[in-house]
């Protein structure tokens, strides 16, 4: 395939949105899931007593430690998404600045929801592990869910915008690279690591894949310094 040129893109920092996924999987998501008592069911929280045995013994510090690094992930991830932006804006304005509405959706509101979500659990330890902490455990969750819609719909924004350019031929990509894609990847990464985090691994495999195209087919990337 001819490369053509397309917009300015910064290879490092589409590494920083790959590598921010990974510290939010491995910070943000795994240690959430490993507990004292095992692994963590997201729907036993619904109950009671799955949610009192499972969070047994855990220390409210790994929440914590969890909700900052989720936070710290979400801002090293945000320049990795302005470049899939810059990338598009020659081809599309349009295009570029739904992926800029679905950044700003799925940074801003996804440090949110880590930090909500991380608070919840720490509230529910620290409070004894009551029904009186699991009722506002849930009620917490549940007034603060939008939040987490928000970022999901941030992270579809933005890959269903590169999909379209690509799969429409409007990009220096080849057709294929249309697979090159959150949705996809995290599809295989929710059969590989059971859905653990399985959105954050299939991000950074984007981000990866994304800074191989970009280093192949684009030739009006940005220096690096």
């Amino acid at each position: 395939m001819q490369i053509c040129e397309s917009g300015k893109v910064n290879p490092k920092l589409l590494l920083c949105g790959a590598f921010g996924h990974l510290l939010c999987w491995f910070g943000g998501d795994l240690l959430l899931y490993f507990l004292p008592n095992g692994r963590l069911d997201v729907m036993g929280l619904f109950n009671y007593e799955k949610t009192a045995i499972m969070l047994q013994g855990a220390s409210p510090l790994q929440f914590i430690i969890s909700g900052v690094f989720g936070v710290i992930a979400m801002m090293v991830i945000m320049p990795g998404y302005f470049q899939i932006a810059n990338f598009l804006k020659p081809i599309s304005m349009k295009y570029a600045r739904v992926v800029q509405v679905g950044t700003a959706l799925t940074c801003v509101a996804g440090a949110v929801m880590h930090f909500t979500c991380t608070s919840m659990l720490w509230h529910f330890v620290k409070a004894g592990a009551t029904k009186q902490a699991h009722e506002i455990m849930l009620s917490y969750f549940f007034e603060t869910s939008v939040t987490s819609a928000m970022c999901n719909i941030g992270i579809f924004m933005v890959c269903i915008t590169l999909f379209i350019a690509v799969i429409r031929r409007k990009t220096c990509f080849p057709k294929w690279a249309c697979l090159v894609n959150t949705i996809f990847f995290t599809m295989v990464a929710a059969i590989v690591f059971a859905g653990m985090g399985a959105m954050n691994v299939g991000s950074s495999f984007m981000f990866f894949g994304l800074y191989y195209l970009m280093k192949k087919y684009n030739n009006h990337t940005a220096s690096e310094v």
